[in-house]
């Protein structure tokens, strides 16, 4: 679609009358002339811009007044200005704004310094992102490999983890145009320099420059998430997520010097009574080991060596905030946005090291800005004894950023569920509360199951515990096993999307095709059950022969729970005393006629592609298997968890439940685990 200027007018007169078109005429020539000019009326004509239908490049072209032209200046919207050298003619930008009104004011300069007068085009447009790419990308310095060694080494651990597993793209100003919502869902800018003044302006290596704040203002423009570490959280500030008044004042830049401490972040923002935010169970911290002894109790980012100490992060007293009913609070409503980490030793509300800005409507893109000064990649060149645990939390960062704010998790329960089974609607009201009502769920029955869409729905939930229901996927009650909920969840799986199976309906891993019939769930119940005064859970070690023993307690979806050594053989606990249905619905694995490989753990694992996580509380040989985590595979693309366990119950008789706590933490896992 080639428009010159004219043209463009002429339809400005239509839609908006003689009047517009005036103002529009006006603005095109109404720029300052210095008196020196070599000629006062010289102006830049016949501009018109070329978008091809159905993409967001766009090429500007003009013609250049006579003179001696050196330069040419293009001013986007009264405010950014890009400067070409030498007389061009044209310029092209690969991803130019979308869906909002931006215009383009082209001057020439010439070789006495003048400017001429400019002609400006206006236009919008319209364009749909097709996103769903899964590269993930890195944005640092150009002169990343030089200018910072922590720079650096976060680039390798990056190159290492995503670029070379084909998973993630580095990227530097100078390749920013490559930079793309439809292949990156997110982007980590990291700068961490000596040195460097406060000022997103001051930031090295251009990434201060025009090109790149326009390019991630575009990406968050079209929903593209960023993780902003170290000096670059003041880019939050450059992208008008925030106003400049509310830049980080937190900051450090010096050389540092060696420290023997450790160092991390507290997760638990303020210190009274009613107003306490505990995020140590957020995502991006998940896996990660929180030691309660080290200060105000912290996750731990870096040991003893050369620290920089360069904190880029808020100081949250210094605002002019009011309590409401504490700055942290205020800070909260007014940014909406959650602080997630403070320092080591802080338990009052006075700063935010990690801040969640969440999407607006005016700013679709999630930032998560870490800038505390313990997230360092480089102690002086000595090896970093906490280096797995900065590992773990970027890796995690990046998931959560990396996932975008319109997917949702989904659970999917029989038609009848709120009448037909009270662990079914106890589980679901804990959705609901937790994923539905938090913006982050959605329920299906079998009645919707037409709306499960991998690309908004990553995972699905498919919970089914009944009483009196018969053995076989085929029994499956509220039309779980009717033909269209099969096909739908097949659909689902085929595409790569993940499922998390509990009670009854880990026999669907038989209907969907990942496991053979003779393969299903053999240790069964249904019954009414009856009072039981025991805690039950799940048994985390598999085996009892040496060098046999499979340790899986660290996994995962056992993250943040209270391993209890002295019960049983060792358990993480789901229930304690109450009317238990015990309803198990897991894999007898002597009664598959497996050969010991060396056992039959193996061989069950070997044969199926899976790992056994879990066993029942006392169990400690190799019957049976619990909790299995079935890995994807080139005919079935989705991993599948199932948790068969009895001890994985959700009401017991209408009592409270005393490890209830514990059952919601192991979901939130499972759940997390499977996104």
């Amino acid at each position: 679609m080639k428009t010159n200027i004219m043209n463009h007018l002429r339809r400005c007169s239509v839609c908006c009358g003689i009047a517009a078109t005036l103002a529009l005429l006006a603005a095109c020539s109404d720029v300052d002339i210095p008196a020196s000019a070599s000629d006062a009326k010289a102006t830049v004509s016949g501009l018109s811009y070329d978008n091809p239908q159905g993409t967001r490049q766009l090429t500007l072209s003009w013609t250049l007044p006579a003179g001696n032209v050196t330069g040419v200046q293009i001013i986007k919207d009264d405010a950014d200005i890009i400067e070409l050298e030498g007389p061009q003619t044209s310029y092209f930008i690969k991803k130019a704004p979308t869906n909002v009104n931006v215009s383009y004011t082209v001057k020439a300069r010439f070789a006495d310094g003048t400017v001429s007068k400019g002609q400006t085009v206006r236009l919008f447009i319209a364009y749909e992102a097709q996103k769903g790419g899964s590269k993930l990308a890195m944005l640092v310095p150009n002169d990343y490999a030089t200018g910072s060694a922590d720079e650096k080494d976060a680039a390798d651990w990056f190159k290492k983890n995503y670029v070379d597993a084909g998973k993630g793209v580095l990227l530097t100003p100078a390749t920013i145009d490559d930079l793309d919502i439809e292949q990156n869902p997110a982007v980590w800018v990291m700068c961490d320099r000596i040195g460097i003044e406060r000022g997103w302006q001051n930031l090295p290596g251009d990434l201060a420059g025009t090109a790149t704040i326009e390019a991630l203002k575009a990406f968050a423009n079209d929903g593209g998430n960023l993780f902003l570490t170290n000096h670059a959280t003041q880019l939050t500030v450059a992208l008008g997520r925030i106003d400049e008044a509310y830049a980080p004042g937190i900051y450090g830049n010096g050389e540092g010097g060696n420290n023997p401490d450790i160092w991390g972040v507290h997760p638990i923002i303020g210190n009274v009574e009613g107003q306490i935010y505990d995020h140590s169970g957020h995502d991006i911290y998940r896996g990660m080991t929180y030691e309660p002894g080290l200060y105000a109790g912290i996750y731990c980012f870096e040991g003893e060596g050369v620290k920089g100490d360069h904190n880029c992060m808020w100081d949250l007293n210094a605002y002019g905030l009011a309590p409401n009913p504490n700055v942290v609070r205020t800070w909260e409503e007014t940014t909406n946005s959650t602080v997630l980490g403070t320092w080591n030793h802080v338990v009052d509300y006075c700063c935010a090291g990690i801040v969640d800005f969440a999407p607006l409507t005016t700013f679709p893109a999630r930032i998560l800005a870490v800038g505390l000064a313990a997230y360092e990649w480089n102690l002086g060149g000595t090896a970093n004894t906490k280096q797995s645990e900065l590992e773990k939390f970027t890796a995690n960062c990046l998931k959560y950023v990396g996932t975008p704010a319109e997917q949702k998790v989904a659970m999917l329960l029989p038609n009848d569920y709120a009448t037909g089974s009270a662990d079914e609607k106890d589980a679901a009201d804990w959705f609901k509360r937790n994923y539905v009502d938090q913006g982050k769920g959605v329920i299906f029955t079998p009645a919707t199951i037409d709306d499960l869409d991998i690309e908004q729905n990553p995972v699905v939930w498919v919970m089914c515990d009944r009483i009196g229901i018969e053995r076989g996927w085929q029994n499956l009650p509220g039309d779980l096993a009717g033909t269209a909920t099969i096909e739908a969840l097949k659909a689902f799986a085929n595409d790569g999307g993940n499922l998390l199976l509990t009670n009854h309906a880990t026999q669907l891993t038989v209907a969907l095709g990942r496991i053979a019939d003779a393969y299903a769930p053999g240790i069964y119940g249904n019954g009414e059950g009856g009072d039981n005064p025991d805690i039950w859970g799940v048994h985390p070690i598999i085996g009892n022969v040496e060098g046999q023993i499979y340790d899986h307690s660290q996994h995962d979806i056992y993250w943040g729970m209270t391993y209890e050594p002295g019960l049983y053989a060792g358990i993480y606990c789901f229930e304690g005393a109450g009317v238990k249905g015990d309803h198990n619905c897991m894999w007898d694995l002597n009664a598959y006629g497996l050969a010991p490989n060396p056992n039959v753990v193996t061989a069950w694992e070997e044969l199926t592609n899976s790992t056994v996580l879990g066993t029942w509380n006392h169990v400690v040989d190799y019957c049976c298997a619990g909790i299995v985590d079935f890995a994807p595979t080139t005919a079935c693309p989705a991993r599948i968890l199932a948790v068969g366990l009895a001890a994985y119950e959700w009401n017991l008789g209408g009592a409270a439940n005393t490890k209830q706590a514990e059952l919601e933490r192991f979901t939130a896992n499972c759940i997390s685990y499977l996104k």
